[in-house]
């Protein structure tokens, strides 16, 4: 009897495994290890999605129950697929169900209805036609002429040829009578502007060439860091390695941290392949997600761009995996499954033989220790295209302004600045990396702050929605002027891009601001609307969180002002340093980036901090110097890793309780590790210790990430989970990029 081995949708760890299952005649054929299916559940045999992990023949069926429906779409599970959903799996301590997802994210994209299987987005068919080249050639009318050669190696429908040939269907009908035009049903393809005008070859300067050479020739296995500074022209070094490996016949991929980069990063990609690029992020429809997915699948996409989760796309023979900002925080999902795409990434061209290559103006400190340790390829370009200078940068302590009674949001040199900009045609970026108006109310009487109900965050306001928004669960409440505890009057102090947009408005009114921040993109498309705006220069000033501090490329951006950078250099985490020194140097380098005259303005209550004065002389080398030594001394990556125990629970004291015990079990099977390192931290509240009205504790570990550890762990959550007293969830996060 056929058998299948089934991954269950919902699984929590504690009863997470290959269930088997029988599979029913009527399903035999069409059966296939990563089909979904569905199937009963538990006593109550609920009906769940599951994924086909393997299959196999057994005579013992005693208590198996049958599967229900099954859909075996094309995108099923590849072999080498199944190797990464067991890789994921194995490293994040996910379950079987949430890494299957996330390496097949469209085939799982169904629905239960009417106890069978639906896909939640099916792509419409729909006729396209194209030019028989092999037809013989009989006499035509100047019309049909048109179309026939406007057809010649490309598809369309009877709509785009009436449109652009200006024709009516009759004149297409004809030609196909005549056997002059073929007509073939396709999947319709949606509505996605990829045309960009055909770019000329690229032609790299001596530096360039040589991080190419070097990158080329190597035949090693080892993974590629180029250090570039801002506008140093890595891009340039992508396209041409891209091509060589699309020239010998294999298929590349571009990842980028954050949707706002794409628009740029897809023109100047499509610009030079065409239309075998696609793209992949979470700002597409579903449908055009699936329609690029597809693509891919069937092998018309030979170069996929995209954010995170691109690194799963099913590119077959993959020859060449390229990384930008490398260091971005965004490449780590903090969502099961917990997976680094560089990790990821690094798996899959281990296993392909394909190249990594990593890039960053300010790597991460784990890639560049690796890299100055031999363990990566190290290409340094440290001057700028064209020998363009690095903006001058100035730091205004807005200490010193008070005492002038300078005390606006912005101060009055930056005012100045950006208001000569404008007066001279020119462009500016401000970042503030927090959204909203003001960023938390306080009474005035008794100290106390607005906080949500359900997550023990301040509330901010937002002045554009008039209400209280958390930022951590959504949640909005009105906006009040009195204190709910002692009836004092409430102050609203801090600020946002709100506030900011609204001050340069009253301090410039002629001023065109354009706000980039998560309240103004949620509409599907609208960061290339956006920058594309910007790019015409429909806007004097840009004003918006971290999606603008990184990879942009605007002609007349000669002014760069940061804003609220204290907070960054203040947070307690070990790589907060990291952190602030890459957001600053990053953000620097958008000014100037075509112009020799430009400047970087810095506002902060911090001037003397050493991270300001490094990244104002865009010194990462001394940064870098100074930060392996502090983490070498306290034992931070990449000296360990960082393992995060998470416990949650509705109750405060489950939560409590519960990481207590646990790490009683890590003292009861130590011995297991044999003399490895192990340090243990905790258990304590998470700096948000309640989230969505959920309780959070943690342990952290600092171990080395190795079978032998990985094994240790899973025994103790295995000794955990079936303590019925513990009523806490947990889960595992390696590395986690925030605490």
């Amino acid at each position: 009897m056929l058998t299948a081995g089934v991954a269950i949708d919902k699984a929590t760890l504690n009863f997470d495994k290959e269930f088997s299952y029988i599979v029913p005649a009527q399903f035999a054929d069409v059966i296939c290890v990563g089909a979904n299916v569905l199937v009963p559940f538990g006593r109550g045999n609920v009906l769940r999605q599951g994924i086909v992990l393997s299959l196999s023949e057994t005579t013992d069926i005693k208590g198996l129950k049958s599967i229900v429906d099954v859909k075996a779409e094309q995108w099923s599970v590849t072999p080498f697929a199944l190797k990464l959903v067991e890789y994921i799996r194995e490293t994040t301590f996910c379950t079987y169900y949430d890494a299957a997802k996330a390496v097949i994210p469209y085939g799982s994209q169904y629905k239960i209805h009417n106890g069978r299987l639906e896909l939640k987005h099916r792509l419409q068919k729909e006729l396209y036609y194209t030019a028989d080249l092999s037809a013989s050639v009989t006499k035509l009318t100047p019309k049909q002429q048109s179309v026939y050669t406007y057809l010649q190696n490309q598809h369309k429908t009877i709509k785009q040829i009436c449109e652009d040939c200006n024709v009516t269907r009759a004149v297409a009908d004809k030609l196909v009578e005549k056997g002059m035009l073929t007509v073939e049903e396709r999947e319709k393809e949606p509505h996605i502007e990829m045309s960009v005008p055909k770019a000329e070859d690229i032609c790299l300067n001596e530096y360039q060439q040589k991080v190419f050479d070097d990158i080329a020739s190597a035949e090693d296995a080892k993974p590629h860091l180029i250090y570039g500074v801002t506008s140093s022209g890595k891009t340039a070094v992508f396209i041409r390695l891209i091509q060589k490996c699309l020239d010998s016949g294999k298929t590349a991929m571009l990842l980028v941290p954050e949707i706002s980069l794409t628009p740029q990063v897809i023109n100047k990609m499509c610009s030079h392949f065409g239309d075998t690029v696609s793209v992949l992020h979470s700002k597409l429809t579903q449908k055009e997600r699936l329609w690029h997915y597809n693509r891919v699948l069937q092998g018309k996409a030979k170069v996929v761009v995209g954010t995170r989760s691109a690194v799963f796309a099913p590119c077959e023979n993959i020859g060449l995996i390229i990384i930008d900002e490398e260091h971005e925080k965004t490449f780590k999902s903090e969502n099961s499954p917990r997976y680094s795409a560089v990790r990821v990434a690094s798996f899959i061209a281990r296993e392909k033989g394909a190249k990594l290559v990593l890039a960053s103006a300010t790597p991460s400190i784990e890639s560049y220790y690796l890299a100055k340790n031999g363990f990566y390829h190290l290409h340094k370009m440290e001057k700028r295209y064209n020998d363009m200078p690095l903006p001058q940068v100035e730091v205004i302590d807005m200490r010193m302004q008070a005492l002038t009674g300078d005390t606006g949001v912005l101060s009055d040199p930056v005012i100045k600045y950006l208001s000569d900009n404008i007066r001279d045609n020119k462009q500016s970026i401000i970042l503030i990396n927090r959204r909203g108006y003001s960023t938390v109310g306080v009474c005035k009487e008794c100290r106390e702050t607005l906080q949500c109900d359900s997550c023990s965050v301040n509330l901010v306001k937002h002045k554009n929605d008039n209400k209280l928004s958390c930022h951590y669960c959504s949640r909005s409440y009105r906006i009040i002027d009195k204190c709910p505890k002692c009836g004092g009057e409430i102050q609203y102090v801090g600020y946002g891009t709100q506030r900011v947009e609204e001050y340069i408005s009253q301090c410039i009114p002629q001023a065109r601001i354009l706000r980039m921040d998560a309240d103004t993109t949620l509409k599907a498309g609208s960061h290339t609307e956006m920058l594309k705006d910007f790019a015409d220069k429909k806007y004097d000033i840009l004003v918006g969180t971290q999606m603008v501090a990184k990879g942009l490329d605007f002609k007349d951006v000669n002014l760069v002002c940061v804003l609220g950078i204290d907070g960054a250099l203040n947070q307690d985490f070990y790589n907060s340093g990291e952190s602030a020194f890459s957001l600053l140097t990053q953000v620097i380098g958008r000014a100037g980036r075509w112009t020799d005259e430009a400047l970087a303005v810095v506002q902060t209550y911090d001037s003397t901090n050493p991270i300001i004065d490094m990244a104002r002389k865009a010194d990462y080398e001394s940064f870098y110097n100074r930060e392996i030594a502090f983490r070498k001394l306290n034992i931070y990556p990449p000296f360990c890793t960082m393992c995060q125990v998470a416990f949650t629970s509705g109750r405060e004291t489950a939560a409590a309780k519960d990481s207590a015990r646990f790490l009683q079990l890590i003292q009861k099977f130590s011995p297991k590790l044999e003399g490895t390192p192990l340090v243990v931290l905790g258990p304590v509240p998470f700096s948000v210790s309640m989230v969505n009205d959920v309780y959070r504790y943690r342990l952290t570990l600092k171990c080395k990430n190795t079978k032998k550890f990985r094994d240790f762990l899973r025994l103790v959550i295995d000794e955990y989970l079936k303590d019925t007293n513990n009523k806490s969830d947990i889960y595992v996060n390696m590395n986690p990029v925030n605490e």
